[in-house]
């Protein structure tokens, strides 16, 4: 999952440690692989949040817990409405290799 999200001016910290709540309930959640979180050096006001998960089915689960509710709740209202969310799959290597060769 990526997150690209716009902090309100003042809330930095208290985003963060909103964050840190979210990220320790999922570390804890199953399925959950790795987290990390991004600043922009051009615009420190937006931010990138990568979560990595076993399955996509791990990761819905976690999005429609109740834990999950009750903890992005104090990260979100540190937020602008300015914010997207994208689910990826990781495109294993050599996958770009089975387009026909030309001899």
């Amino acid at each position: 999952m990526v997150r690209l999200l716009r902090v309100r001016e003042g809330r930095e910290a208290d985003f963060v440690d909103a964050y840190e709540g979210v990220r320790d309930g999922a570390e804890r959640f199953p399925g959950h692989l790795r987290e990390q979180l991004c600043r922009s050096v051009d615009d420190p006001g937006r931010w990138l949040l990568t979560s990595e998960w076993e399955s996509l089915d791990a990761i819905k689960q976690w999005r429609t817990d109740p834990d999950h509710t009750t903890l992005v709740g104090p990260m979100n209202a540190c937020l602008h409405d300015d914010r997207w969310t994208g689910l990826f799959e990781i495109v294993p290597e050599g996958a770009g290799d089975r387009r026909p060769r030309q001899g």
